[in-house]
């Protein structure tokens, strides 16, 4: 096992005692006791990935900790690591606790593979110039900015996905996701992630991601609750959801587009449900957001918001996952990192045909074996 790979498996393991650890709320010194060990230090310096656990000091922490091995060497779990965010206006937490979970796998196993992959990482993570008072307009002029700064074009939502994955390195998935869960971020160092539900229209993918985006460019200084409830609890949380609701709805619906649009609305006479149809399908966005991006400019009043999407786009379902994540699949089987069968588990997939299909949906050869 190379340096780097050990030096993983240590800080996972030691992280992971720290995690159960605590959660049965035992002292460092406690845990040492109940191991044998002489002092306290033995234990933070396995906890700190400093000291190796032989096996049979592993079997006696399985023991003491109550936990299977899995727990504390499986690289395709998230145990005490990642803040998660869900858009969740109906779920229940039991829902979300066992969503967290089979997402977690997903993101570990996106991460495990960039490590054994040597795919660098960048140390910095891009953050935005806003804070806790920051005002609306700033969020949208955020928006507005990145518009220019990133290239996205006269219709931001084509090219966004790619120029997250491009330039923030932050993996976009589109996933199955509960009832009620429509979008979700994770904050992880070197696997920032963003789920989508991929059933739901392309106008809610879109501002669902932006959303998100909004949240993994400001979460240190902007952190958000771990669900986003349709009326948030307090004061801050609602507040920082607002934030990133006009800084999604800028970047999507900038002015420099929407205005010189609605002009000629105003000159022909159009309708506004057959004009607001028109373009909510053009960019790429609901006609409920639409309305309330045109209401923030002070183009219409709330009541001329349409109170339902009505632009009746087509569904248009994506791949599950993303090329991206496949592609890291697909190496991850060439070099025998990871079995077909485990792979199939850990997608949640139909067999070795549902994994071909997959493998083809995103363009990619069906790698040897399966």
């Amino acid at each position: 096992m190379c340096s780097a790979l050990r030096d993983s498996f240590e800080s996972r393991v030691g992280l992971r005692i720290k995690v159960a650890r605590e959660a049965m709320n035992l002292t460092q010194s406690q845990l040492g006791k109940e191991m044998g060990f002489k002092d306290r230090q033995t234990i933070t310096a396995i906890e700190s990935g400093l000291r190796k656990v032989s096996a049979e000091e592993l079997t006696r922490f399985m023991s003491v900790l109550n936990r299977d091995l899995d727990f504390f060497t499986d690289p395709f779990r998230l145990e005490g690591e990642g803040r998660f965010s869900f858009r969740a206006k109906g779920a229940g937490e039991g829902e979300l606790e066992a969503f967290e979970s089979i997402a977690g796998q997903w993101i570990a196993f996106w991460r495990e593979q960039g490590r054994k992959q040597s795919i660098e990482i960048s140390p910095l993570r891009p953050q935005l110039t806003l804070n806790n008072k920051s005002s609306f307009e700033e969020a949208q002029a955020a928006g507005e900015n990145l518009i220019k700064a990133w290239g996205l074009g006269s219709i931001p939502a084509v090219k966004l996905i790619s120029t997250i994955e491009d330039k923030l390195g932050t993996l976009v998935l589109f996933v199955d996701m509960p009832d009620g869960i429509s979008g979700a971020a994770c904050q992880i160092p070197g696997a920032d992630t963003i789920l989508v539900n991929r059933k739901d229209s392309v106008g809610r993918r879109n501002f669902d991601i932006a959303h998100e985006l909004f949240h993994v460019l400001t979460w240190d200084a902007l952190p958000p609750e771990r669900v986003d409830r349709e009326h948030p609890s307090g004061y801050k949380a609602k507040r920082i959801e607002q934030l990133a609701d006009n800084f999604a709805s800028a970047l999507l619906m900038p002015r420099s587009i929407l205005e010189p649009l609605w002009n000629v609305r105003d000159k022909s006479g159009m309708d506004m449900k057959t004009w607001s149809i028109a373009v909510a399908m053009e960019l790429k966005v609901s006609t409920w957001a639409l309305g309330c991006r045109l209401k923030t400019l002070g183009y219409i009043t709330d009541e001329e918001i349409l109170k339902r999407d009505e632009e009746r786009n087509v569904r248009d379902i994506p791949a599950l996952f993303s090329r991206n994540f496949m592609e890291r699949a697909s190496q991850a089987l060439e070099q025998a990192d990871v079995s077909v069968m485990r792979l199939i588990k850990l997608l949640g997939i139909t067999g070795r045909g549902g994994l071909k299909e997959l493998f083809k949906f995103h363009g990619i050869q069906v790698p040897l074996g399966v």
